[in-house]
């Protein structure tokens, strides 16, 4: 028998791994996003859960240089990114649409979630 001892991060299922992450994505948001947030003319940003959206110009800002600055927070966390297609983001159970002058969520069909 084969006995594998984790290294580090949390235990998958733990009760208190839930709080723990919380509590490392809230010290994210207070410390590092504001400094994001200014850097990268940032318009607006939330989260739920472990998911961020940001919403930005992108004719001022670099999505590439967003995602670095994130991934520079911790070496262990690697954050990824999910781009508009046509105007259109999947989000959670939501579909984000935007034109020129505002945001629209449509709450998604459980047929149009992949």
């Amino acid at each position: 028998m084969e006995i594998i001892v984790q290294q580090d991060g949390l235990a998958m299922g733990a009760t208190s791994a839930g709080p723990i992450a919380e509590l490392f994505l809230q010290h994210l948001e207070h410390t590092h996003l504001p400094h994001i947030t200014r850097k990268h003319e940032i318009v607006d940003n939330c989260r739920y859960v472990d998911d961020i959206l940001l919403i930005f110009d992108a004719t001022h800002t670099n999505i590439r240089e967003i995602t670095k600055d994130f991934n520079d927070f911790h070496h262990k966390i690697q954050f990824t990114t999910e781009n508009e297609m046509n105007h259109k983001l999947k989000l959670l159970r939501y579909h984000r649409t935007q034109n020129p002058h505002k945001y629209k969520l449509n709450n998604l069909q459980k047929t149009d979630v992949h």
